[in-house]
C-alpha cells in the first residue's frame, strides 16, 4: 500500500522502469519459456503497482467518503486509508489517536500487521469505526452428524 506522495512518485518511476524492461528483448541464450515467465512476473508486478497507485489516488481524492471494511485486511488498512482520505500527516494522525508518530510510521510500514489488539482497538475507537458483519458456517459434510 502506498502511504505517501514520496512513495507514489517512487512507484511511478518503478512503473516506468518495469514497463521499459517488459518491452526490451531478453538475451538470445534465454529459453522462450524462461522469457515468457519473466515477462509474466514483470506484468504482475506492474499490475500490482498500478493497483496501489489507483488506490492511493482515490484515497487522497476521497473527500471524506465512507471507507468500507469487508475483511480483516480492510480493517487493518483502515487507519492508513483514513489518514490519507483526511489528508493527515503521520504526526497529526498520531495526535488524534494518542499514539506516537514514530509508532504510527512503524505500523504503516507493516500495514498494521504488527499492531497489538489493545492499540488497534484504541485507534479504531478514536476513528469511530463501526463494523457490521456476520459469521456464517460453511456446510462441511465432515462436521455434520447424521441422525440415526
Amino acid at each position: 500500500m502506498i502511504t505517501s506522495e514520496k512513495q507514489y512518485e517512487a512507484a511511478k518511476e518503478q512503473l516506468q522502469v518495469l514497463s521499459q524492461s517488459l518491452l526490451s528483448p531478453l538475451k538470445n541464450d534465454v529459453p522462450i519459456a524462461i522469457e515468457a515467465a519473466a515477462k509474466s512476473q514483470i506484468q504482475e508486478l506492474i499490475d500490482e503497482i498500478k493497483k496501489n497507485m489507483d488506490e492511493y489516488s482515490k484515497l487522497i481524492k476521497n473527500n471524506n467518503a465512507a471507507i468500507e471494511i469487508h475483511s480483516l485486511d480492510d480493517l487493518l488498512a483502515a487507519p492508513i486509508r483514513y489518514r490519507l482520505a483526511t489528508h493527515m500527516t503521520i504526526e497529526g494522525f498520531g495526535q488524534k489517536v494518542g499514539v506516537s508518530a514514530r509508532q504510527i510510521a512503524r505500523y504503516e510500514k507493516e500495514e498494521y500487521q504488527n499492531i497489538n489488539t489493545s492499540t488497534l482497538k484504541k485507534i479504531l475507537r478514536e476513528l469511530d469505526v463501526h463494523i457490521n458483519g456476520k459469521i456464517t458456517q460453511k456446510n462441511n459434510k465432515n462436521n455434520e452428524r447424521k441422525a440415526s
